[in-house]
Formats: structure tokens, C-alpha cells, sequence
């Protein structure tokens, strides 16, 4: 008696399968770089870093300077640059004293009743009691932010540990980038490295083209909001062009939230509103012209990358890695894009992901 062949699986049912099997192996990367975030930040940092610096290496070459001579001036720099930028942040913060506290503390009291006064807000007590009397009592207040200041300086030496152990990652980079070509041809063959080494190559220049242009349109943004910042005396002013410099990394949202500080300093250390709305109108006239005009004349559409692409890889990224993700979001979305349209299999997901 001859038993029935077993029948073969449905289309539906190998479907099925892939797309668990695809949930399985997403929800598993996502475990990784959570679990390994502090070694996998430090070296996308260090990539970030070098995208920036390769295109300053390749105009030292053509001026004659000798490649390996141009990556050590670079270098050399690099550790100039994070030295100012530590000394520059660390004279910043040691103004944070109880005393300084306390004066903010009464430019605020005075800024929420003159604001109460001019709304015509009417209560039976100071706006400025009423505040205090809902945020913790003013010496309360006070030693909280004092704390809250400390805790940003204890973050800002762990940026710089952090910033040493991504100087010593860029530097094994850059060596390797010098050998990884003969290597490749070594472990694959003629054929299919020269296949790798193209796609890698289209990933180099779509991201270095993205960085360069992110980079200087970052350097005009805080430039001209330093001027801006400087000419009406607001204190602290090179910690907020730094402060710009570094957000403005982020899409869309990251300019915003880099001036809030600033404007409300503006309210906060003058007397009269006409400072602090002008300040505010000027700020966000500088983000306007370099995130409307300027960036869009000299980056075109070079990432053509979808919108809501990359407001979903900013969440993406910033739930899993903080403003470091959202700072990385855009390389790494533009990594996934071109390593799917280079793949016969997924390249119409990397066509969907485009912005036609």
C-alpha cells in the first residue's frame, strides 16, 4: 500500500514564512544595536568624522601634498579643533554657580509678571509666587538646576572620553581605507570586487556629497547666529553656535530646538521684550535662509530620499540611539537605500524609499 507524497507548500505559505522570518531578523538587529550601542556610536561617529575629513584630504592631494602627510595635518587638526571646543564648553559651565542661578531665577520672576501684566492676567497673587509655588520653592529650584548643570558637565567629559576612543577609531580607519582595495581583490577576485568596491564607492561620494554640504551649511548657520548673538550681548553665545553647529545635523527639527535656549536667554537677560523678539525674529531668519535657500541650492536632490523616509528613520534612530541616532539617521538611511538598489532582489524597496 504506496502512501500519498506529502503536498508542497502553498505561495502563501512560503510568504508567510519569509515575513516572519524577515520580523524575526529585524527584531533581532534592533536587539543588537541596542545591545552594543556604545561600541557601534563611537564608530559610525569615527566614519562620520572621516567623511568629512576625506574630501579636505582629496584637495590637499591635488595641491600637491602628499597623501599620508595630508591625513596626519588633518589629524592634527582634529585634536586642535576638540581641544578649543573642550575649553571653549568648559568655561561655559563653570559659570553655572548658585549665584548665577539665582539671578536667572529673578529675571524669570520678573518676566513671568511682566508677561502676566501685559496678558492682563489676573490673580490673587504674583504670577511669579504662583510659578514657584508649582515648580518647588526658589531654593529648591535653584539647587535643581545647579544639579542639572553639573549633570550636563559630567555628560560633556563623557563626550570627550568618548570623543578620544573615536580619534583612535578614525585613525585605524584611515588606515585601512588605504589597503581595504587590495584586499578586497585578494578575497574575491577581479570581478566581483570591482562590483563591491563600485557600490561602496557609490556610498562614499552619495554621503560624502550629503556631509560636505550638511557641514558647511552648519558652519554659515552658526557663524551668522553667533554675529547675531554677539551683537545684542547674549551671554554664552559661542556654547549656543556650537550648540546650532551640532544640531543643525539633525533634519528638520534639530535647528528649532538648538535656538529655543538662546531666544528664551534673550527674554530672560533683558529688560524689555523688543530685545528678545528681535533676537528671536533674526534667529529664525538665519534658519530660514540656510535651511530654505541655501542648503537646497547646493545639495539638490542628491540624497533622493522620501520625506517621510526620513522623519520615520529620525524616530527610528532616535528611539534606539538618543541625538547621536538622529545625527546618524540620514548616512544611514542613505547606506540601506543604495546597498537595495544595487541588489536585483530589493531594488524595488530602494525605489519606494526614493523621492521621484
Amino acid at each position: 500500500m504506496s502512501t500519498a507524497a506529502p503536498k508542497p507548500p502553498s505561495t502563501f505559505q512560503n510568504r508567510l514564512t519569509v515575513v516572519a522570518l524577515s520580523l524575526l531578523f529585524v527584531v533581532l538587529v534592533i536587539h543588537l544595536l541596542q545591545l552594543f550601542a556604545p561600541i557601534l556610536q563611537r564608530l559610525l561617529i569615527a566614519v562620520f568624522a572621516g567623511y568629512v575629513l576625506l574630501p579636505i584630504q582629496r584637495e590637499l592631494v591635488r595641491r600637491k601634498v602628499p597623501s599620508k602627510l595630508a591625513y596626519v595635518l588633518l589629524l592634527v587638526l582634529l585634536i586642535a579643533m576638540l581641544m578649543v571646543l573642550a575649553q571653549t564648553a568648559f568655561s561655559g559651565f563653570k559659570v553655572f554657580t548658585p549665584q548665577r542661578l539665582e539671578q536667572y531665577q529673578q529675571k524669570l520672576d520678573r518676566f513671568v509678571d511682566r508677561t502676566a501684566t501685559t496678558l492682563r492676567i489676573e490673580r490673587s497673587e504674583p504670577a511669579s509666587v504662583w510659578l514657584r509655588r508649582n515648580l518647588g520653592s526658589r531654593e529648591n529650584l535653584t539647587q535643581d538646576l545647579l544639579q542639572t548643570a553639573r549633570g550636563v558637565l559630567g555628560t560633556f567629559l563623557d563626550f570627550l572620553t568618548s570623543a578620544l576612543i573615536v580619534f583612535v577609531y578614525l585613525i585605524f580607519l584611515l588606515a585601512e581605507k588605504l589597503t581595504f582595495p587590495k584586499r578586497m581583490q585578494m578575497a574575491f577576485g577581479d570581478r566581483q570586487a570591482g562590483r563591491v568596491l563600485e557600490i561602496v564607492k557609490h556610498i562614499n561620494d552619495a554621503i560624502m556629497r550629503y556631509i560636505a554640504v550638511k557641514t558647511w551649511v552648519s558652519f554659515v548657520t552658526a557663524v551668522l547666529s553667533l554675529v547675531i548673538l554677539l551683537a545684542f550681548g547674549v551671554e554664552f553665545s559661542v556654547l549656543w553656535a556650537l550648540l546650532i553647529f551640532a544640531f543643525n545635523f539633525i533634519p528638520y527639527i534639530g535647528s528649532l530646538v538648538a535656538i529655543a535656549p538662546p531666544i528664551l536667554l534673550g527674554f530672560l537677560q533683558f529688560d524689555s521684550y523688543w530685545r528678545g523678539g528681535v533676537i528671536t525674529i533674526w534667529l529664525i531668519g538665519v534658519q530660514a535662509f540656510t535651511g530654505q535657500y541655501l542648503e537646497p541650492r547646493l545639495a539638490g536632490k542628491s540624497l533622493n530620499l522620501s520625506p517621510l523616509l526620513i522623519l520615520i528613520s529620525l524616530s527610528f534612530w532616535g528611539f534606539l540611539w538618543g541625538i547621536v541616532g538622529m545625527i546618524l539617521a540620514v548616512p544611514l538611511t542613505v547606506v540601506c537605500k543604495i546597498v537595495l538598489d544595487n541588489i536585483t532582489e530589493t531594488k524595488p524597496v530602494g525605489t519606494l524609499m526614493s523621492n521621484v
